[in-house]
């Protein structure tokens, strides 16, 4: 490891851009599944991974730490802090079973009983948390040094303190992270751009059809950004009222070139454009099924989707099509749900 990098040190030209996204993992796959997902993800090509130390409830880095294990200097490693898991120690698993016994037992009483592992705790940005965070994802990950290394879920209110900016440097300076960034919603990250530059070198947002965060970024020469999202379970609503307005169905036809009640093709229209608005960053997907891994790289490699089909779903975008408009929905960043990927 040597000095501080630029966020174009991280992403260079001809990588895939495509990255895949941990949340998801422990949360249905066991241990074994969820690396055999990473490994399917890697030997289609893709080398960034995006975790955090709350995911998997504490455990998705240690997944990612087995698949790292001999490919280290092939992968790019993207981790946060700031919210840390559900305490996982033999005493507070105890509890749990308690917990649990007494709700089959007395639900009535049950339900007066906190949980003692069931709260993330949000906000953790203070020097010896985010210390103590990147010694932890350091371990779990088994390796020396983090590639990018982000703030998770943080406010302009959190990273007012000049401190947190000195420290991160000096994380860099030690070797400990390449780079550092900020992932968190495209409101704060404006803000944060804003007050402390410095620190959204790397913004990580949710971007898609439905929002076009990506486009309320002030991207500067040099800067990398990655998004999330690209589907959400606002997918299924959309090829919902597709399905139930023909109107609607037939002009997405003719604006795209495809059948518009072909989930498999429209999904990955979807993917395409992500990657189209974002061509010098990166974009996240998940997916528990490798025939959706490899349908997803094909997309970010071959360029499967013209350029006349981007230009129909910016038409589509640009003349508020009905199915669009879909109720904004507050992303719970706490509740994990079944990663979103090419089909259902």
């Amino acid at each position: 490891m040597t000095g501080p990098i630029t966020p174009a040190d991280i992403l260079p030209p001809g990588m895939l851009r495509l990255g895949f996204g941990c949340a998801g993992l422990l949360h249905g796959p066991g241990p074994a599944e969820s690396l055999r997902l990473l490994e399917a993800a890697f030997d289609c090509g893709i080398t960034y991974f995006d975790t955090a130390r709350m995911y998997g409830n504490g455990g998705a880095e240690a997944v990612l730490g087995a698949l790292a294990k001999g490919r280290r200097d092939r992968l790019i490693i993207a981790t946060k802090a700031g919210i840390t898991p559900p305490d996982r120690s033999l005493g507070t698993k105890a509890l749990n079973r308690g917990a649990r016994l007494l709700n089959r037992l007395s639900p009535r009483l049950a339900k007066h009983l906190r949980s003692p592992a069931a709260d993330y705790r949000l906000g953790m940005f203070a020097l010896p948390d985010l210390r103590r965070s990147l010694e932890k994802s350091l371990k779990e990950l088994k390796t020396d040094y983090i590639d990018i290394f982000l703030l998770h879920e943080c406010t302009e209110t959190d990273v007012s303190d000049g401190e947190i900016l000195g420290l991160l440097d000096l994380l860099v300076a030690q070797g400990k992270i390449r780079a550092f960034g900020i992932a968190t919603s495209v409101d704060q990250a404006a803000a944060i751009a804003q007050s402390c530059p410095e620190l959204s070198r790397i913004v990580q947002v949710d971007s898609n059809v439905w929002n076009l965060n990506i486009r309320r970024l002030a991207v500067r020469p040099g800067d990398l950004t990655i998004t999330h999202s690209t589907l959400t379970t606002r997918f299924r609503e959309l090829t919902s009222r597709l399905r139930s307005d023909p109107r609607s169905a037939s002009r997405w036809k003719s604006a795209l070139g495809i059948d518009a009640l072909d989930t498999q093709a429209l999904a990955r229209l979807l993917l395409a454009h992500a990657l189209h608005l974002n061509q010098h960053g990166a974009v996240l997907f998940s997916s528990y099924n490798p025939s959706n891994i490899r349908t997803s790289v094909n997309v970010a490699k071959h360029g499967v989707i013209t350029a006349e089909q981007i230009a129909g779903l910016d038409a589509l975008i640009r003349d508020n099509e009905p199915a669009l408009r879909l109720e904004e929905v507050h992303r719970d960043y706490l509740r994990v749900a079944k990663p979103h990927h090419i089909s259902g």
